[in-house]
């Protein structure tokens, strides 16, 4: 896992980041977003970063402590939501049948 900050090969080229599909984003435009924009839109930037990213990409741009503090705000799948609760140890309903 890399610290917040460093760069990554690749991810700092000014090239559309992977993990935003339906939106060209790029590294930097991202990290404004995360350090400037309202939240609606940094709990949507997280989303896509836990729903896409590699996992050493998604520790180059946040933080357990900004995502626990997003965490009601993400747009995740039940199953994915259950994970990552999990993982940064966050106590949420159980998914249905279980």
């Amino acid at each position: 896992m890399r610290a917040p900050g460093i760069d990554l090969p690749g991810l700092e080229s000014g090239e559309a980041l992977y993990f935003f599909p339906d939106q060209p984003l790029t590294a930097s435009q991202l990290r404004r977003l995360l350090a400037e924009g309202e939240r609606e839109r940094r709990a949507w930037a997280i989303s896509h970063l836990l729903r896409y990213a590699d996992w050493d990409d998604i520790w180059a741009f946040v933080n357990r402590d900004e995502v626990r503090s997003l965490f009601a705000d993400l747009d995740l799948p039940p199953s994915l939501r259950v994970a990552w609760a999990r993982f940064l140890e966050i106590e949420t309903a159980p998914l249905p049948g279980r």
